[in-house]
């Protein structure tokens, strides 16, 4: 019998979504590890890149249109097969470069090879349907239900579109998940210790990579025409960090002085924590706690490849108080743990998460003892920052609303200059009231920036 022959790019790319569909590690990660390990070539980066996440973007309405042409569940389709076809009919409906008769040839293939004869001939049968219907595609009705119909074109979790549904309405709705499917712009923040932004552009320029300068921070470099940044000497010299510039606001808005003492909380993989370093001159102490000891080592890998050398790293479940900081700290960050739905344009694999409100509770009661806890180790006169990539109140302004009731010896700081100076267009927009929160919503906020909650508190008692 011949040996079944396929395109080991797609091969990949089908591992790939396999191990994100049986939650065995994240998109960005998973992708980064297998360009490594088979030394793809950038075209075929490319490819890996667009079909993967091409697929995990736009899951719900694959899913709708191979339901239409299927004689079995998909929940009764083996996962191969299922992310087979998912490939496929990515191809067929979102891109234009391959042959339909090439897509169909490859996924047949591929069915063969991870399936038997019959599941072939099934992914051969949908997958022709498809071609010759794809016109013809019933998709859920707008008007008689709306939330099925956004969940479904735009590829979000129903249980999500119905929140925002109530919260923004259906024009809004449909743009925060137009702006989460866009594809971001790789943002990279200058390491100021090492280079200005301005030398950073010109070293980059130089080997053809097409850069920007942003508004809103003096660091962050908006770039493209990168297929693996992580391998240029530029950041092996430690000359920019990988980071979003809605992130890159948080540790402007703590504003960490040299020689003070900042207690960043759930600090790990050190973006945050290497740009106070940054702000502070490398100067003072930051003691950077994490749960999660191997995740820390990335912390120290970073604070290594920067140059930083203000950092440590301690191993802390920040839920227990520990005595030894009381009033120690003149800032503290609190960078919670989160669903991260601010981040989905980055994280698309992050949609296909369970949004019950058991995890919301969950997360409220975690986000809550944390900001309780970690507030003792605040000087009287020191700021506290609360921040989340969520986009979500419970996460949000309900858990600082609670800590404020409770904790009448803490107050917000009017953000309104902040928000001006960064010329940040903020949710909601009315810039005439008071901002005591802060929060960046993708598709209603600034273009370009990821999904954001901050908040600042000073301790007066």
């Amino acid at each position: 019998m011949d040996k079944i022959k396929v395109d080991p790019i797609r091969e990949i790319i089908l591992t790939i979504l396999v191990e994100i569909d049986s939650k065995e590690g994240y998109i960005n990660i998973l992708i980064n590890k297998s360009l490594e390990k088979n030394r793809s070539s950038t075209l075929d980066a490319a490819f890996i890149n667009e079909i993967t996440y091409g697929v995990i973007r736009n899951r719900n309405k694959l899913d709708w249109a191979i339901a239409q042409f299927s004689n079995r569940g998909l929940s009764e389709t083996p996962i191969l097969i299922k992310n087979i076809l998912r490939m496929g009919v990515y191809q067929l409906l979102f891109l234009n470069k391959v042959p339909d008769y090439a897509i169909g040839n490859e996924a047949v293939q591929l069915a063969k090879k991870y399936g038997n004869l019959g599941m072939s001939k099934f992914v051969n049968g949908v997958l022709r349907n498809i071609i010759r219907n794809s016109g013809n595609i019933n998709w859920p009705d707008q008007d008689k239900e709306p939330a099925l119909y956004i969940s479904t074109i735009y590829s979000h979790p129903l249980q999500i579109v119905e929140r925002w549904l109530k919260r923004f309405g259906f024009a809004d709705t449909v743009k925060i998940c137009e702006a989460n499917n866009k594809i971001p712009t790789l943002v990279i923040r200058t390491n100021t210790l090492k280079i200005s932004r301005l030398e950073l552009k010109d070293i980059l320029e130089k080997e053809n990579i097409s850069v920007r300068e942003s508004i809103f921070t003096e660091e962050a470099l908006y770039v493209k025409g990168l297929s693996n940044i992580t391998k240029i000497p530029a950041y092996q010299e430690g000359l920019f960090q990988i980071q979003d510039e809605a992130s890159i606001l948080v540790p402007h808005l703590l504003k960490p002085l040299p020689g003070e003492l900042v207690i960043d909380v759930c600090s790990a993989p050190g973006g945050k924590t290497t740009h106070l370093a940054q702000l502070m001159a490398n100067q003072g102490n930051i003691l950077a706690l994490d749960s999660n000891g191997a995740r820390l080592l990335m912390v120290k890998e970073n604070c290594r490849r920067l140059g930083i050398e203000i950092v440590k790293t301690q191993i802390k479940d920040s839920t227990r108080l520990d005595k030894n900081y009381l009033k120690k700290a003149d800032k503290v960050l609190v960078d919670a743990p989160c669903t991260g739905l601010g981040v989905l344009r980055r994280k698309p694999d992050l949609k296909w998460q369970t949004y019950d409100l058991n995890r919301f509770k969950q997360l409220f009661e975690l986000q809550g003892k944390l900001l309780a806890t970690v507030s003792n180790y605040l000087k009287v006169g020191g700021r506290l920052v609360y921040s989340t990539c969520s986009t979500e109140p419970e996460e949000n302004e309900e858990v600082v609303t609670k800590f404020l009731d409770k904790n009448p010896n803490f107050e917000l700081e009017n953000l309104n200059e902040f928000i001006k100076e960064r010329k940040l267009k903020v949710y909601p927009s009315n810039q005439n009231k008071q901002k005591k929160f802060f929060q960046i919503i993708p598709g209603l906020s600034n273009l370009d920036l990821d999904g954001f909650f901050m908040a600042k508190m000073i301790r007066k008692g």
